[in-house]
């Protein structure tokens, strides 16, 4: 018989305990509703005390066009002189697009050679414009040149540990890696504490070091546990985590849950923190409905029972050419998100309002680079300017 759970526990981190009574301060207003899920009535102005001002609109300046195929975005990057590089589920090579967006060609193949990828799950634009590749599935990176095809080098990570993600490190040798503790078809795991880790990969006395810098909760998923088997599946209000790599080595890390910004050293130390309070957003019947009917019938029921949630405060983060940390803010009116600018000390910078469907992957110059997915569920790159 198959068994269910959701998992997904936010008490790692003595400094998340602030945004734990903030879910359940949330939670506990929902449930005082009749279902705990009420429609969406009017929209009302929510507080905003990280802005210095209103948030700007955003000009769409391009969208990819029917000659780029592409099935489902794992990561994307943009170079300085804003051409657009694409992970996709459905391409084992990298999709490389012009900065009107349009087809310029593929970067490797299928393989295991060199220039070759297993799984290629995330790019990096290094200092020069050279293309770093990371391949979750041979655990090994490749470099390009800048407009080069051919691999400048390729080289494992050289730690037992496997990593999920990957980003090389300025002026160093090293990398940080991320791991997550995995799913047990056994149930062996059941009832501990998933966690992800973030680890400091470098030489030290001619081999390979691997640090832990940080440990921190594991994304939500509904999990399905049977005879020898484990299935996962995502759903749009679980929550998780979201990285950048700053100038000096240093890591901006956040919890979905809360706009608290914690930035570490490459010895693992908080270097820096900020945090602004958000108003939770209630998720409403017709959201949890739609959710539920894009699973499995027990995955759906499963999601059902969990009711009732509240939307994660944050949709994303990524760390820009300037080494400003863009935070994604849910709104209430649930047609756009703010996408807000701040310095590593937390002052507000700027912030602009992008469509909700939009993923936002990199901000450069003023060019803001996602993808969304059109009428017809066709994945699109688009570059938005900035106002």
């Amino acid at each position: 018989m198959a068994k269910f759970v959701i998992h997904g526990e936010f008490a790692v981190i003595q400094r998340l305990q602030a945004g734990l009574l903030l879910i359940a301060v949330a939670l506990s207003a929902a449930c005082s509703a009749d279902t705990g899920q009420p429609e969406a009535g009017a929209d009302t102005a929510m507080p905003r005390p990280w802005a210095r001002d209103a948030a700007g609109t955003a000009t769409l300046e391009a969208t990819s066009d029917d000659n780029v195929f592409l099935s489902y975005v794992w990561h994307a990057a943009t170079d300085s002189r804003g051409n657009v590089y694409v992970v996709d589920g459905g391409e084992a090579a990298i999709i490389a697009l012009n900065p009107d967006l349009t087809h310029n060609r593929l970067i490797g193949r299928e393989g295991e050679g060199p220039g070759e990828f297993g799984r290629s799950v995330q790019v990096q634009i290094l200092p020069g414009d050279s293309l770093l590749v990371w391949d979750s599935q041979l655990q090994r990176i490749t470099v390009f040149p800048p407009a080069g095809d051919e691999p400048a080098y390729v080289q494992p990570l050289g730690t037992q540990q496997r990593g999920l993600n990957v980003w090389k490190l300025t002026g160093t040798a090293g990398y940080i890696a991320r791991s997550s503790t995995p799913y047990m078809a056994d149930a062996s795991d059941e009832g501990s504490t998933r966690t992800a880790v973030l680890r400091h990969v470098h030489e030290l006395g001619g081999r390979a070091a691997d640090e832990v810098l940080f440990e921190y909760p594991a994304g939500e998923a509904l999990v399905q546990r049977g005879d020898g088997f484990v299935s996962m599946a995502g759903y749009p209000f679980a929550r998780g985590s979201f990285l950048g790599i700053l100038a000096g080595n240093r890591v901006a890390h956040t919890s979905s849950d809360t706009l608290e910004v914690r930035i570490l050293g490459l010895g693992g130390q908080m270097e820096t923190a900020f945090s602004y309070k958000t108003t939770p957003i209630p998720v409403t019947r017709g959201e949890l409905e739609e959710a539920a009917d894009g699973l499995s019938d027990a995955f759906g029921q499963l999601l059902r029972d969990g009711a009732p949630y509240v939307w994660p405060a944050l949709t994303g983060l990524v760390v820009d050419d300037r080494d400003r940390i863009w935070v994604g803010i849910r709104k209430a009116d649930r047609s756009t998100t703010e996408w807000a600018a701040f310095e590593a000390d937390g002052t507000h910078q700027m912030s602009v309002d992008l469509p909700v469907e939009v993923e936002l992957y990199a901000v450069r110059g003023d060019r803001m680079v996602g993808v969304v997915r059109d009428e017809l569920d066709v994945a699109r790159v688009v570059v938005y300017g900035l106002p």
